[in-house]
């Protein structure tokens, strides 16, 4: 070993041996940060209380026939613009090359409806989500406190593989959210 390598290696060693301590003094206070155990766990399946819930199920059909109308308007106009294109085959000229710029102004507009109509549905299905997580979030709150809850985790196939049922308190989130948010 060079001298150099000799001196770096003695320094590296020393550098180690005075962060030991350094290192054991705060492995005490890192233990007092230690998280508390869980003792009693729960789990919500938020997906069955959209569905179960009569306010779900009111918004659900909220959402469908609002769904439906813009679906409808959406298709008139799709209409109207393939009976437009249909009708190219008659034209020709200045009347032909006029008509298929109109037409390609309205198909454009008619994406633009499009993009739009999917915009406000998914705003609108967004914000029915959220209103209901957060009522349930207050439910869940509450019957975390009574029963004397630690923890209370979604059930969703991506992040709870396997539990018992007995941990399931859908059911009663349902029946409590239906008590308090009855549309």
């Amino acid at each position: 070993m060079s001298k150099l390598n000799r001196r770096l290696f003695s320094a590296l060693t020393g550098l180690a041996l005075l962060g030991a301590p350094v290192l054991t003094a705060l492995t005490p206070a890192a233990a007092s940060a230690e998280v508390p155990k869980v003792k009693k766990v729960a789990m919500v399946d938020m997906q069955r209380v959209l569905n179960e819930t009569k306010a779900g199920k009111a918004a659900r059909t909220k959402l469908e026939k609002s769904s439906k109308t813009k679906q409808a308007k959406f298709d008139k106009k799709r209409a109207a613009l393939e009976s437009d294109a249909a009708k190219l085959g008659t034209l020709s000229g200045q009347e032909l090359a006029a008509a298929q710029e109109k037409l390609q102004r309205d198909s454009i507009e008619l994406q633009n409806m499009l993009m739009a109509l999917e915009q406000e549905l998914g705003d609108q299905h967004n914000k029915l989500l959220e209103k209901m997580y957060e009522n349930a979030q207050a439910i869940v709150a509450d019957m975390a406190k009574e029963q004397g809850l630690d923890l209370v985790l979604v059930r969703d196939p991506m992040t709870v593989i396997w539990a018992k049922d007995a941990f399931d308190i859908t059911g009663e989130v349902v029946k409590r959210y239906d008590t308090k948010h009855p549309k």
